[in-house]
């Protein structure tokens, strides 16, 4: 499940006429390599959430693309809400475990073939990354992610990036407290905001990255980065 139903405000004016999923980083555009990525791990079915530019999202995975089954799940409140309220939308098509992860993720093929083999819900994390600002940390108690938000710092937090393994019974948890917060009219906030409320009923569990590529493109300085990354020599990058 990849959430791409955003605005991407802060990359404009690139985002004036096209998605932020649909920038290029390197020679591919971010949708591209993630979606290479997962095909490469022999995943052929996809659910997507969108917003803006869904027909320009739909036309370009058609293209690269052809043999995958991709279900859209549109969000027409995409610049009231934030994306739990587009999780909420796609509630029913979400069957058995799900990877999740944000539409501006780029990563190499490593960090996809770690989470694709576990078997308890994780997420990616990097212990050896200064924690940001401006991106999601978790906070870690017993090798548990207890807590995940933009403002943890401490000696018990790690740099977090939003690519889930999900088991259907804790998404099925998550997803019933997301629902408690749409019901509550609360849509622009992280989801995980939802995950919060009832982590101590959810045993997610950090998955480290170490020396491997994988980031979020939320400015044009992350756009940068990437590239500048990308030319390094990395071994299977996406």
């Amino acid at each position: 499940m990849i959430l791409n139903s955003g605005l991407a405000r802060r990359l404009k004016p690139l985002t004036d006429n096209t998605h932020k999923s649909l920038l290029q980083v390197g020679n591919k555009t971010i949708l591209e390599r993630q979606i290479e990525a997962f095909v490469k791990c022999g995943f052929m079915d996809f659910l997507i959430t969108t917003g803006p530019f869904e027909d320009k999202i739909q036309a370009h995975i058609k293209e690269k693309f052809p043999n995958i089954t991709v279900t859209y799940v549109n969000n027409p409140l995409y610049d009231k809400t934030n994306y739990i309220y587009s999780m909420w939308l796609a509630r029913e098509k979400m069957h058995d475990d799900i990877i999740l992860l944000h539409g501006d993720l780029v990563f190499e093929d490593s960090v996809v073939e770690k989470i694709i083999k576990q078997e308890k819900s994780s997420v990616i994390v990097d212990y050896d990354e200064p924690l940001p600002e401006k991106d999601f940390k978790g906070l870690i108690i017993n090798n548990e992610i207890k807590q995940i938000g933009l403002d943890i710092f401490g000696e018990n937090a790690a740099f977090l990036l939003p690519l889930y393994y999900w088991t259907q019974a804790d998404m099925e948890r998550w997803m019933k407290e997301i629902d408690s917060f749409v019901e509550q009219h609360e849509t622009n906030c992280y989801a995980e905001n939802a995950f919060n409320q009832i982590s101590s009923e959810i045993h997610l569990h950090p998955l480290a990255i170490k020396n491997e590529f994988c980031m979020e493109i939320d400015t044009y300085e992350d756009l940068q980065k990437a590239n500048k990354l990308l030319k390094l020599p990395k071994k299977s990058l996406a």
